[in-house]
This record gives C-alpha cells, sequence and structure tokens, in this order.
C-alpha cells in the first residue's frame, strides 16, 4: 500500500480492517484529500466516507476529487451553533480553539477569523442515515474533546476511534479531558503512536491484537512523498488544484 498519513496512521489502520471490502470513515479535521490524509489509501480502495472541514479552500479541494464522499464545510462541536474559526490556510494548524489561535500567531503564522456553522457528531450522523462506521478519526487542534461529547455512542459505535493527542505542534499530552469519556462508552485503549490514541470498541476487542506493534517492514507500505514518481503526481496534482481554486 502506499501509505500517505503524516504518521503511518492509514498502515495501522488498513492492517486492523484488512477484511473490510468497502468500509466507511468519518474524518473529522479532514484537511486535505492527499496530503497528510488518513483516508486517501481507503478512498482509493473503494471506501467513502464523510469528510468534515471547515476551511472553504481545503474543503473544495475534497469536492473536486472526492466524488463519493459526503463533504462538509463546517465545524463540530458539542452542541449546534457557530463557532469562531481560525483559518490558516494551507498549513494544518486550524482551529475553533482560541488558545491554541494565540498560539499559532504567535510563532508567527498569519490566518483570518470567519463565523462557521457547527453541528454535533450525532446529527451528522442522523442527518445522513450513518449506520456503521469503521474508523473515526479526530484531528481538530485542542477542541477534539468538544467534538466527542457531542455525539450520541448508542446510536452508532465507531468500531476504531483515532484521535490526536497531543497540544498542536507539541509533544505535550492532551488527551485527559476526553480520554475518560470515551473509556466511559465501552472503548478499549489500543495504541499511542505518539501523535494519536487509538481505541476500538469493546465489541471488537479481537481487534486490539493488530496495535500490539508499530507499522513495519511487513505491512508493506511505501510512503506516497518517498516515491520519486508518487511525489512528483502529488505535486503536479496540488499545483492544478491551486489553480482552478484561483479562477
Amino acid at each position: 500500500m502506499i501509505s500517505y498519513a503524516q504518521n503511518l496512521e492509514d498502515v495501522l489502520l488498513a492492517r486492523a480492517l484488512s477484511g473490510v471490502q468497502r468500509g466507511y470513515y468519518i474524518d473529522v479535521g479532514a484537511f486535505d484529500p492527499d496530503i497528510d490524509s488518513v483516508t486517501r489509501h481507503f478512498y482509493d480502495a473503494g471506501w467513502c466516507g464523510i469528510n468534515i472541514e471547515p476551511a472553504p479552500a481545503q474543503l473544495a479541494l475534497f469536492a473536486r476529487v472526492r466524488p463519493r464522499d459526503i463533504n462538509l464545510n463546517i465545524a463540530l462541536g458539542r452542541n449546534n451553533g457557530t463557532l469562531t474559526f481560525h483559518d490558516f490556510s494551507p498549513l494544518g494548524v486550524s482551529t475553533v480553539d482560541a488558545d491554541v489561535a494565540g498560539e499559532m500567531r504567535a510563532r508567527g503564522f498569519v490566518g483570518r477569523d470567519v463565523q462557521v456553522p457547527v453541528l454535533t457528531l450525532a446529527q451528522i450522523c442522523r442527518d445522513h442515515d450513518v449506520r456503521a462506521i469503521d474508523f473515526l478519526k479526530i484531528d481538530v487542534e485542542g477542541h477534539e474533546a468538544e467534538v466527542l461529547a457531542g455525539h450520541d455512542w448508542n446510536f452508532v459505535r465507531p468500531r476504531i476511534l483515532l484521535v490526536e493527542a497531543t497540544r498542536p505542534m507539541s509533544t505535550t499530552p492532551a488527551y485527559d479531558a476526553w480520554e475518560p469519556m470515551i473509556l466511559r462508552q465501552g472503548y478499549l485503549f489500543a495504541w499511542f503512536d505518539g501523535l494519536n490514541r487509538y481505541y476500538v470498541r469493546r465489541e471488537d476487542a479481537d481487534l486490539l491484537a493488530h496495535f500490539r506493534i508499530p507499522p513495519n517492514i511487513f505491512d508493506g507500505y511505501v510512503v506516497a512523498r518517498r516515491d520519486s514518481s508518487g511525489q512528483l503526481l502529488a505535486a503536479l496534482a496540488t499545483r492544478i488544484k491551486r489553480q482552478l481554486l484561483r479562477r
């Protein structure tokens, strides 16, 4: 397989879900359909799902190259409403967390503030009649607890959860605010890769066996950015997308 994810997340997920032919994912904080994408490998393999990205320019990329997916230009939260979104596109540090936005500006990043609609994950699942989720990935730069609090765990229970677990651009742990909630909902801790924490629902406890060791040569993967031909094609595709968006 070709891994497009920033920390080989797709390799671990592909290992655990190797028996799933046409699965379903939800990607909260999707950022880009190719760059650092946890879902690109699965989409290419015939999967589909929901991509949630509040940055309009980033979401437009999904609309062009992910026709099988549902692509939503919104944020998720504990309740429906609106929030101020601090948009640092095309960098992957955009956030609705004011403290994180302040940290990004202190680092010299330039962004703009816009109001974005907010729905709960439970609402999204009901609106789109989502009854099964093979994996749910959440990477929202400090807003993870609010996203998780907005889900109805009795309505649909993702088989695997993948949640960014450190402060943005830092190794500082940031999961104390939301991990107890996940564990109370019947999820089992599976793995920490230095950036993300993985959980499997108790009903799928057998999947824990796939998270005992990190990605390795026996997983048979090639990293996209290190493949010379693949890297060139990705660069050309990115240039074309940006040109189209500027029209």
